[in-house]
């Protein structure tokens, strides 16, 4: 009877413990230089890198423009230069081995240029000007083309969000089909496939002169200049961040609900549903990137007035 009861035992703690070693938890890493928030980030080289961004001091706003980057093979951060200006709110582009980013703002006005970035300089694409709206829009790359919908001209005019979307192509930027919700900023994006997903984000209310979080969801085809409606997000949200995670799963994480959140939904393209996901390791509008088996959690706004230094990590298979 006792050899009975002290096999069950064992077999139960087996079970516990290789269930923990099945789904790991998210690991902590070296934090961030400083707290930061709205950043460009994304992985170049073999590295992750963040340019900008801002944090606060004593109720001051501070704009950044240091470039650093994480080695996860030595998983420490190197200062690689400041850039000539701060940077805050832009679009980051995925095109290796370059860091590669639109718009965004400099505290004073908005950056209406694509710019390549590298640790030696900041090249400016000649010949392109960007509608002054492309700060907190959400875009990505489809194809060979970069396509970007909604924000605003200043991360502080909550009444400038807009509903247009624009392609940039080798001949220059275009006017696409408009968003068809209503106009907004601070939206989750990801691309899947040929086309731009955008999930919730927030919406100006003229009547209040105050910003709603939105539900809406819809997916973008540049080859069919077409907007078409998703199922609804579970709960509206603004901040959240996305993360294709293959060709039919995005993650949807973080963001602003009606209060800082690091709940995390899986959206099934194939089906058009939602489920729950492994949750976020703090609650905050973050920044996530993708890179050799991992997602990355860096930063971001976790309260009113206040950014993060956080930084971890969880194997990709590890986030269902």
């Amino acid at each position: 009877m006792k050899s009975a009861a002290l096999a069950l035992l064992c077999s139960t703690l087996f079970a516990s413990l290789a269930g923990r070693l099945q789904a790991a938890d998210w690991e902590p890493l070296p934090p961030l230089p400083e707290p930061n928030g709205g950043f460009v980030c994304c992985t170049a080289a073999g590295k992750i890198s963040i340019l900008g961004g801002t944090n606060w001091n004593g109720g001051v706003k501070n704009w950044l423009k240091a470039f650093h980057e994480c080695d996860p093979s030595v998983m420490r951060w190197t200062h690689v230069r400041d850039l000539v200006s701060p940077v805050a709110y832009g679009l980051s582009v995925q095109n290796e081995p370059a860091v590669e980013f639109l718009g965004g703002s400099d505290g004073k006005a908005p950056i209406r240029k694509l710019l390549v970035v590298n640790p030696v300089e900041t090249i400016a694409l000649e010949g392109l000007e960007l509608p002054s709206a492309v700060v907190l829009s959400a875009g990505g790359m489809v194809g060979e083309n970069i396509v970007f919908a909604g924000g605003t001209d200043d991360a502080a005019n909550i009444s400038g969000v807009t509903n247009k979307t624009f392609e940039i192509t080798r001949e220059g930027v275009r006017e696409r089909a408009v968003y068809p919700g209503k106009p907004f900023a601070v939206a989750a994006s990801a691309v899947v496939g040929d086309e731009l997903f955008v999930f919730g984000g927030m919406n100006y209310v003229e009547s209040t002169k105050d910003v709603v979080n939105s539900a809406e969801a819809h997916a973008f085809s540049p080859a069919k200049n077409a907007w078409r409606k998703l199922q609804p997000l579970p709960a509206a949200a603004r901040g959240m961040s996305a993360v294709a995670l293959d060709a039919q799963h995005i993650y949807l994480a973080g963001g602003y609900t009606s209060d800082f959140t690091a709940d995390a939904l899986i959206y099934d393209v194939k089906s058009d549903k939602y489920i729950k996901a492994k949750p976020l390791p703090y609650a905050a509008m973050v920044a996530l990137v993708k890179l050799d088996g991992f997602l990355y959690c860096l930063g971001g706004e976790d309260r009113k007035q206040s950014r993060t230094n956080k930084f971890f990590r969880i194997p990709l298979k590890d986030l269902r």
